[in-house]
């Protein structure tokens, strides 16, 4: 039995996909509501409307569905070593940087880069060995877990500091 680092619920793990879907979802409501209900607008402008929200309502809808098939694909959990903790600065546009917080890690010849919160981040060790229980991606593109050599997920549940021996 080893120390948990980080617990989160199901919910938790998924909390900024579904905050994601509900936003894309309200914008796609309010752009074909304005385009049907708005007979102010030009022509053009309320077909420009219908086509953004509909596009941003299919958007969304395949979002959620790929997000429902990776809840009910279940939890995977591994073993892993950490190589490396870092710092990833990505582009939000608008000339903006994000930084996620992703441990890069190793199950043998399996590579994992689990982007985790702050409090996980700060409490793990490079060169010790985890648990990880994490929801592998499930979408129209991925590979199937099992044969993958290398996984990103941010869709982590817990992780457990186990002994050295375990990743060996």
């Amino acid at each position: 039995m080893g120390t948990v680092i980080y617990s989160a619920s199901s919910f938790q793990a998924f909390l900024p996909t579904f905050g994601t879907i509900a936003f894309m979802l309200l914008i796609a409501v309010v752009g074909l509501a304005s385009a049907l209900l708005n007979r102010n607008q030009s022509h053009g402008a309320r077909v420009g409307l219908g086509i953004a929200g509909g596009f941003l309502l299919i958007a969304g809808g395949a979002t959620a569905i790929f997000t429902l098939f990776t809840m009910m694909g279940g939890q995977k959990t591994v073993n892993v070593l950490l190589n490396n903790k870092r710092e990833a600065v990505d582009n939000c546009g608008d000339g903006n940087t994000c930084t996620r917080l992703v441990l890069e890690t190793q199950a043998g010849a399996n590579f994992f880069d689990f982007t985790v919160p702050q409090s996980a981040f700060d409490k793990t060790e490079e060169g010790q060995c985890y648990q990880v229980t994490y929801y592998p991606s499930t979408g129209l593109f991925s590979p199937s877990s099992d044969s993958a050599s290398y996984t990103a997920t941010s869709n982590v549940t817990q992780i457990k500091q186990v002994d050295l021996s375990a990743c060996q």
